[in-house]
């Protein structure tokens, strides 16, 4: 896959992007746009406090048009696959 923009990330000191876990993600519309919310962790012990609640401690929720809907849905569904043909078999992605 091609490199990201640099620009438009956050690294850490040694040039890793910076992350959280996703845990939890939903769709719904309002008024003819698509929001997407998406259910956060920042830390291990966050996860485990997630996995005896189950809700996100932290959690953003976009509003988005139907074609950067389908824009991002076609990304991700292309990276997606990139990733599948590089990890060795059997390699958990993201707790699926």
């Amino acid at each position: 896959m091609p490199d990201t923009d640099r620009k438009k990330w956050d690294f850490d000191n040694i040039g890793a992007i910076k992350t959280s876990r996703l845990v939890e993600w939903g769709v719904a519309s309002v008024t003819e746009k698509v929001v997407l919310r998406i259910g956060y962790v920042r830390s291990q012990r966050e996860h485990e406090i997630y996995n005896t609640d189950e809700k996100a401690p932290h959690q953003v929720q976009v509003e988005i048009s139907a074609s950067a809907a389908r824009a991002l849905s076609v990304q991700l569904s292309r990276y997606a696959d990139w990733v599948e043909l590089e990890l060795p078999a059997g390699t958990e992605i993201n707790g699926a």
